[in-house]
């Protein structure tokens, strides 16, 4: 006689390959506590921070185009105050996604609402 099991409950076997949930981040997770506020910003905080990369690299591209310009001299003090602030944190902006898809997502979704 062949058992029966309850109605949704999985039969025995192995899964099939590429199921589950896809990897959201580019490295290893761990588990910390931070406060609510900034856990509901989180992707947020992540974009803002992909953002600023491109932002600042933009302006350094622009600073060093016009190096010889003094009107430039204060955008070049804040772009290098900002570059040093990026680095002292330690996080390569542009791989903290694990697909780009997410970031062009992302930027889609920033320019529509713009």
């Amino acid at each position: 006689m062949e058992t029966m099991t309850p109605r949704g409950m999985p039969k025995t076997g192995t899964r099939k390959s590429g199921g589950g949930r896809k990897k959201k981040y580019n490295s290893e997770l761990v588990q910390k506590w931070i406060p609510l506020s900034l856990a509901d910003k989180l992707d947020d905080i992540y974009q803002l921070l992909i953002d600023l990369e491109k932002e600042v690299s933009a302006w350094e591209k622009i600073c060093e185009e016009k190096s010889t310009s003094p009107r430039y001299e204060q955008a070049r003090k804040l772009v290098s105050t900002l570059r040093l602030l990026l680095n002292r944190l330690g996080i390569d902006a542009s791989s903290i996604y694990a697909q780009d898809g997410e970031n062009n997502k992302q930027d889609d979704e920033t320019k529509v609402s713009q």
